[in-house]
């Protein structure tokens, strides 16, 4: 045999043995899949909705003094309700939300408002001409509203018209959708609190109504009023599945939060904050064990009052955007000072679905292989330069206009960063359940765990530089959680002796601060056994 064929032949057998050696390692990583999803004993617990298969000690739960109802009770805050408290009316909950659509700084930010609260918006000149339509697909995008409207529309939107013309309010309602059977508000007409058109002196007006296919007539066997944004009123639930297959008892309260009720005008003395998040905020087996509850309880017993009140915005499924348009509802509540704790919406369910996207033509055929997902996930994305610059540009960009908006209404935001599962800290069965719920619930079968968390890295990173650029209070909530399956349950959410300490962490962060607005000295009624 000549050298080439020589050559060919060493050549044909050694690409054998790769494709020998692809096979191998490709069915071995899928046959450890299948083996995770049969006998990992996290996975199986989660499964069965069965006791976590680690010993049961009690730094595996709350702290006694946390469950006990009297000691609860006792450091309440003052401006919280145990019974009813009458619910914001529609027209309130408009006047309250209206100025963050205008405080919107393109129209991308008003279209998205216009959605997520399934309201027609329609803005009117002198002449009532519609110049700006941000409506359901069937409405024309210009000229008079006999042509923009559909027929159902026409006759209640000029009768408001009518009815507006001599009235000096800045807003104007008509009931003319029940809302016992449309869900809405009705037509409503605004005159914004803007500068006025040249032309005519005149501030420009906005006719707002509900968009019929999005507000429903209440159903009383889901807690939604709009799925994954807001909550209906005084709704309860028993027994309720959470994200980690745990039943919570869940209210709630008058302003559509999961807290009890909130009592307004503010209690004169009392210093309010608000946590907004998600899930990860909103989590817990009762109202008062979500951390939000826990460090209403931390504080007031630190400073031996029940003064400070903490309310628990976190609702399932928001990211900083949903976040961004509420910041109305959150500023009615007239906190002193705003708590964010959001990350991984915005990475899992937002970024990495244009990461994948956008993955170079290499990338796309390597993460066919389970192998190269499982063990090189983080290199089937695009670079870190490209993850910060999406993170900043499309995400810090919805913090820092929620901390200048409540700013500019007198109230301060602090930002934690955001917590995850620490590799060093796991075992190989850990780290395996943590891989496959990341996979099946997150990142998807493109990515895995590890991606997840250079992500969350570059996240941390972008919050602490924005936090030093705007002067926002940052409180290191990751930096003091690298734990493993006693505190995490999957990726983000917390088991319960997690979520004490992520209060226990956010408490001792804000104590100075409460201590400065408040004025009080340090030590006084102090006791620091709460934080340990």
């Amino acid at each position: 045999m000549n050298k080439l064929g020589r050559a060919l032949f060493y050549g044909f057998v050694l690409l054998l043995w790769v494709l020998l050696a692809a096979l191998s390692l490709e069915g071995w990583v899928r046959w450890q899949w299948r083996r995770m999803e049969t006998r990992n004993p996290f996975v199986a617990s989660r499964v069965r909705q069965e006791l976590w298969p680690i010993p049961r000690i009690p730094e595996n739960d709350f702290s006694a003094y946390l469950t006990d109802q009297e000691f609860r009770n006792r450091y309440r805050g003052q401006g919280k309700s145990l019974t009813p408290l009458p619910v914001p009316s529609p027209e309130e909950e408009l006047a309250a939300r209206f100025p963050v659509f205008l405080e919107q700084e393109d129209d991308f930010g008003r279209a998205v408002f216009s959605n997520v609260y399934g309201m027609n918006i329609l803005s009117l000149d002198p002449d009532n001409r519609v110049e700006q339509c941000l409506c359901s697909p069937e409405y024309a995008s210009s000229g008079s509203l006999e042509t923009v409207l559909p027929e159902a529309d026409r006759a209640p939107a000029l009768e408001l018209l009518t009815r507006a013309t001599d009235s000096p309010e800045a807003q104007v309602c008509i009931d003319a959708l029940s809302l016992k059977q449309g869900g809405g508000l009705g037509y409503c007409l605004l005159s914004a609190e803007a500068p006025p058109r040249a032309e005519s002196g005149m501030p420009p007006r906005w006719l707002v109504f509900p968009r019929k296919d999005v507000w429903q007539p209440p159903d009383l066997d889901t807690i939604w009023e709009l799925p994954f944004f807001t909550y209906q009123k005084h709704v309860e639930r028993k027994d309720r599945i959470n994200a980690l297959g745990i039943t919570e008892d869940f209210r709630i309260n008058n302003f559509g939060f999961r807290d009890a009720d909130i009592v307004m005008p503010k209690p004169d003395g009392a210093y309010r904050i608000l946590c907004i998040g998600a899930s990860t905020t909103e989590e817990g087996p009762v109202n008062d064990l979500t951390y939000p509850g826990i460090l209403e309880t931390l504080l007031n017993r630190h400073f031996g009052f029940n003064r400070v009140d903490v309310v628990n915005c976190g609702l399932s499924g928001m990211n900083s955007l949903k976040h961004r348009m509420r910041m109305g509802d959150y500023l009615a509540l007239d906190p002193d000072l705003i708590v964010i704790y959001n990350a991984v919406n915005d990475i899992c369910h937002d970024l990495f679905p244009v990461w994948l996207k956008d993955a170079s033509p290499l990338q796309k055929r390597l993460r066919e292989s389970r192998f190269f997902c499982r063990y090189f996930g983080r290199h089937l994305l695009p670079g870190p330069e490209r993850l910060l610059h999406d993170i900043e540009t499309n995400k810090m960009v919805n913090l820092e206009f929620m901390s200048r908006y409540a700013r500019d209404h007198g109230v301060e935001t602090a930002v934690c960063s955001f917590a995850a599962p620490n590799p060093e800290a796991l075992s190989r069965v850990e780290r395996e359940y943590y891989e496959y719920y990341s996979v099946l619930e997150w990142t998807g079968r493109y990515s895995n765990f590890e991606a997840y968390r250079v992500a969350l890295a570059l996240y941390n990173e972008a919050l602490r530089r924005l936090c030093d650029r705007e002067k926002i209070h940052y409180i290191p909530v990751e930096e003091n959680m690298r734990d493993g399956v006693i505190l995490f349950g999957d990726i983000c959410h917390l088991r319960n002796p997690g979520i004490e300490k992520k209060a226990g962490i956010i408490a001792e962060a804000l104590i100075p601060v409460i201590e400065k607005e408040l004025d009080l000295q340090t030590g006084t009624d102090t006791n620091q056994e709460a934080l340990s």
